[in-house]
Order: structure tokens, then sequence, then C-alpha cells
């Protein structure tokens, strides 16, 4: 996985912070012999840079990013699951096909790149969006690492009463309830003793963990 760095504070972009790795989704090439990098940035939207504002801090490409040639004489170097010619106008289009396979290959750069202390820091932010999709990939990967983590940011969102409609503290109780470890138990035993805290879909989590 390919990330950048903003070269220095005189490279300050809207919605760019300097002390932010980004990752890059798509190399491409103009045929004027500029170079953009396609990041996300911290607005969460995922727009083409100028790669000379950027220092490269990991460029390690993986076989599987694929070139695509593209009609005005450019071309793009991008992981597989989003290399087709199509892609990005789709994706711009809100289509869930090209969002799904966006979100594919973001999962798949995150755990290959991401160390524990940068998924943590990202766990620990305000960021709730990027949360909330890490979240959803710790589960489907059922990565046990951050279990204790989740525990404080569960605890912390109960205290707050932050529980109605929040698809954070179930994904997260979700997340839990995959693994049988006594820290676990005794956050669900604390659930179950403040339970006016929570509601109807937590509890039938909780009790399903408890019968399993």
């Amino acid at each position: 996985m390919m990330r950048v760095q903003l070269k220095d504070t005189l490279a300050l972009q809207t919605n760019l912070s300097f002390d932010q790795k980004y990752i890059v989704f798509e190399i491409e090439s103009a045929p004027s012999g500029d170079t953009y990098y396609r990041i996300e940035n911290d607005a969460m939207r995922v727009v083409p840079y100028d790669s000379s504002l950027f220092n490269v801090v990991s460029d390690k490409l993986n076989g599987d990013w694929t070139i695509l040639d593209k009609p005005n004489q450019s071309s793009a170097r991008l992981p597989r699951e989003i290399a087709y010619m199509t892609f990005w106008e789709e994706f711009y289009n809100d289509e869930p096909k090209a969002l799904r396979a966006f979100n594919q290959s973001k999962a798949r750069l995150y755990l290959e790149e991401l160390d524990d202390t940068e998924i943590k820091d990202i766990l620990e932010s305000n960021k709730e969006e990027e949360i909330y999709f890490v979240l959803n990939t710790l589960i489907r990967t059922k990565c046990d690492t951050f279990t204790n983590d989740m525990i404080q940011v569960a605890k912390k969102r109960l205290e707050e009463n932050r529980y109605s409609q929040d698809d954070m503290l179930l994904a997260t109780f979700q997340y839990l309830s995959l693994f049988q470890e006594e820290h676990i138990n005794e956050f669900f035993i604390y659930y179950l003793t403040n339970i006016e805290l929570g509601n109807d879909e937590l509890t039938e989590i909780v009790s399903n963990y408890f019968a399993s």
C-alpha cells in the first residue's frame, strides 16, 4: 500500500493535515507528465491531488495493483477491486457496486499497512465514520487485538446516554461478543447490572453471548 504525507506546512490544502499519512487509492499519470494521487482527505472525500505536494512514506504496492490506460491518454495504477474504467464515475454517483468495491479495497489496505498503534488512534479519535469503518473491518476479520479499547469506547458511550439509535455502540457490542474472554465477560456483566443505560438490541447480544 502506498501512503503519502504533505511535504511541509507551505503545502497545506483544504481538508489535509500536515501530520497525517494518507492512503493512495490511485496513482494517475497525465499526458502532461504530471502525477496525481487520489486520496481520502480529512473530510472523508476521495480527491486527486498533485503528487508534488507530498512525500511518499510507504510505497509497498502489491502485485494486485492494475494499470489502466484511459481514453484521454492518461494512465492509472490502482488496486484490483476498483480497477475498472467506470469505477470513479460510479463511485462519485454513489453506485452501490462501486461503494462496496471501494470499501473492500480500503479494508484490505488498512489491514495490510496500518499498525496496531495507528488503528488504536483511529478508534480513540472523534472521526465517527472512520471508527465505524475500522470496527466493521475488525468484525469481518475477527481480530481480537482491540477488545480492551472498544470496552472503554462502549462504557463511555453508555455513560453519555448515547445508546439511542447508536450504530457504533451496536457494532461495538457485536465485535466484543465474538470473543469469549474474561474482561469481556466482566464488561457484559457491568452492562447487565446497569441495563437501564442500554436497549433491547444490546441486551439481546449480551444474552446470546452468555447463552453460547
